[in-house]
């Protein structure tokens, strides 16, 4: 079998060849319930979302359940793209390119491989999963999905991780500085207050604020500013600045104490604008982290860098592991290794043999 006919792969290619940016998901929606319908795998569609529930085997633990979530919506193209159409799926050189190829379509076909491979007759537990809409903007996708599906007790959310297994992932906190000047004439820059020096300053203070405590999987809790907006024309001493911040939490350095050290050191006003994606960590000796690394073909354990919709289903243990580069995501030719969308249906049904006892068949085509 050639490697374009290999299912997964052209499972892969098909979806990336559906366009489907954040709110508009209808189309790789329906493609997914559609594939996963005509192998006899029972599905809901909520929303612009796909959830599939099968049930454990007689007997089971009816409290038992493993979710596998991922997201087959993307950002946009963008600029940078040095290949004629960035949605058409291309197999070149052991890679699938594509807007959405490695962020995150790649984990959705290999868990949709899955879903259609695994011996339900011999399920421990119930198995889950749900593929959804909204995860690059919030919204309408896991969000809205996590309330209504059935008991779980651990979870494995697919984002490019290189197979490697993160037990957690860093938070995220967005906010505003914004400094208070008073306008003039730049020919006598006396008469006003320059907010953009006190924007400069507030800058070198937000990089003195030290957060030296090491988290073993996280590392050091990071705040850098990204955006600074000031000014209305070139003779005019700028009346207002606002400062943009980016902010990665640890469970040593969460979201409300780089509130209070930014509150604490800075002469502009700190605005809020989002602190729930808080830092999660699943203890390294939980079953789901066990029975992912023994799966994973790199049995590497480390923390996740980024966010993701882990955070709506942080109730219960849960990982962070799928195919693909951190790099390649949202990046201009985006693209993922063949071998690794293959090594990821592996792993993932790897995972559901030794969380749920049930083996997964490769599914033929």
């Amino acid at each position: 079998m050639s490697v374009a006919d290999r299912p997964v792969v052209a499972l892969l290619r098909s979806l990336v060849r559906i366009p489907s940016e954040s709110g508009r998901e209808e189309g790789v929606r329906d493609a997914v319930a559609a594939w996963l319908r005509a192998r006899g795998v029972p599905v809901t569609v909520t929303g612009r979302n796909v959830v599939v529930v099968l049930e454990g085997a007689a007997g089971s633990d009816p409290a038992r359940g493993l979710l596998f979530c991922s997201h087959y919506d993307t950002v946009p193209v963008g600029p940078g793209w040095t290949r004629p159409d960035p949605v058409d799926g291309a197999l070149e050189d052991g890679k699938v390119f594509g807007r959405g190829s490695n962020d995150a379509k790649a984990s959705i076909a290999a868990m949709m491989c899955v879903a259609a491979g695994v011996d339900r007759a011999r399920l421990a537990g119930r198995l889950v999963f749900a593929f959804v809409c909204d995860e690059e903007t919030g919204g309408q996708g896991l969000e809205a999905v996590a309330p209504t599906l059935p008991p779980i007790s651990a979870a494995v959310i697919g984002e490019p991780t290189g197979l490697d297994v993160s037990p957690g992932q860093r938070g995220l906190l967005r906010a505003y500085v914004h400094e208070t000047g008073r306008s003039c004439h730049a020919s006598r820059p006396w008469e006003g207050v320059n907010a953009l020096e006190a924007a400069a300053r507030d800058v070198l203070a937000i990089r003195g604020i030290e957060m030296p405590e090491e988290h073993p999987l996280f590392g050091r809790a990071t705040l850098a500013p990204t955006m600074l907006a000031a000014g209305t024309k070139p003779n005019v001493i700028p009346g207002a600045a606002t400062i943009t911040l980016d902010g990665r939490s640890t469970p040593a350095w969460d979201n409300d104490r780089m509130v209070a050290a930014l509150t604490a050191r800075l002469e502009g006003r700190v605005e809020v604008k989002s602190k729930r994606f808080v830092p999660i960590e699943t203890p390294v000796t939980a079953e789901i982290v066990v029975a992912a690394a023994a799966a994973s073909p790199t049995h590497r354990v480390r923390g996740f860098q980024g966010v993701s919709d882990l955070l709506f289903v942080r109730h219960v243990p849960g990982v962070v592991m799928g195919p693909g580069t951190s790099e390649a995501s949202h990046a201009p030719d985006e693209w993922v290794a063949v071998a690794q969308v293959e090594a990821a249906e592996r792993a993932y049904g790897g995972i559901v043999e030794r969380y749920l006892k049930a083996p997964v068949r490769e599914v033929a085509s």
